[in-house]
């Protein structure tokens, strides 16, 4: 109990300091790009043939605005 008690009172009293590191108006591969390089410490990302007709599929379905 006092350990849920202690947990509580930090999440209650501590400020958030998450911040989105990329716009949601970003392109999918610039979204992949961007968790690539600054989560994963990639280069960059390269993609497939195959892989970049379905990211432009799903942008042209409308659903590139949803996050990565």
């Amino acid at each position: 109990e006092e350990l849920a008690r202690m947990v509580m009172n930090t999440l209650n009293n501590k400020k958030s300091s998450y911040e989105p590191i990329y716009p949601l108006d970003m392109s999918l591969t610039d979204k992949i790009d961007t968790i690539a390089t600054k989560i994963y410490g990639a280069d960059g990302v390269t993609y497939t043939p195959a892989a970049a007709r379905q990211l432009q599929k799903i942008t042209e379905l409308g659903f590139g605005n949803l996050p990565v």
